[in-house]
């Protein structure tokens, strides 16, 4: 009796294991709802900003404060020609696991949160911010890829673009920018902040 209990549990175990649901999977398929033009280089984007957060360290925040002031420009712009897609979403978690968010920066440009308090928040994150080590990045990464493959073959140039990737990673380039197609279609302007500091003292904002 015992015996038959312990194969019953197995079986349980077994059927709620197989249910449960594939972490990487969703995270592409809801990248890919809410920007259907994402190629495997946008995907990687997003999983690399989880794993790495901005992926530089900031010793200077003046320089960061010069380019975001640039690119608040650039995106004013943007908006006034009627260029970019509205509405955007305020904030995107990243990757599968969410460490970091991407904050939009339309938040700013309608006076949602201070162009500083976004600052101050992406710096920090930068700074001190959750990261994985190069290695472990690229075992993940290689998880990802083996989804890809395996869920999201019809991704516009899936496979070359999957090649392309493990070269660059190879020759030690982790940090990519969005894919052509993705910026043509939505035209990102956005800044990363650790999960942590966003969910404190950002999202109460927004």
């Amino acid at each position: 009796m015992n015996k038959n209990l312990f194969l019953v549990g197995l079986a349980v175990l077994s059927v709620l294991v197989s249910c449960r649901p594939d972490s990487i999977r969703d995270a592409i398929g809801r990248q890919l709802q809410q920007y259907p033009e994402s190629r495997v280089q946008d995907i990687y984007k997003s999983f690399c900003q989880d794993a790495l957060g901005p992926g530089h360290l900031i010793p200077h925040p003046d320089a960061a404060r010069s380019y975001l002031m640039s690119e608040l420009e650039v995106f004013r712009a943007q908006r006034d020609s009627g260029l970019c897609p509205v509405p955007r979403e305020r904030f995107v978690p990243v990757g599968d696991e969410g460490n970091y968010v991407r904050v939009d920066l339309s938040v700013v440009l309608d006076s949602v949160l201070n162009a500083e308090t976004l600052l101050d928040a992406f710096v920090r994150s930068a700074n001190e911010g959750k990261r994985l080590t190069v290695k472990a990045w690229t075992t993940k990464w290689a998880d990802v890829a083996k989804v890809i493959r395996s869920h999201f073959p019809a991704i516009p140039d899936a496979d070359k673009d999957l090649t392309l990737i493990d070269s660059l990673m190879v020759g030690g380039h982790y940090i990519l920018h969005h894919s052509a197609v993705y910026n043509g279609c939505y035209l990102p302007h956005y800044r990363i902040v650790a999960r942590d500091i966003f969910e404190k003292e950002i999202k109460a904002a927004l």
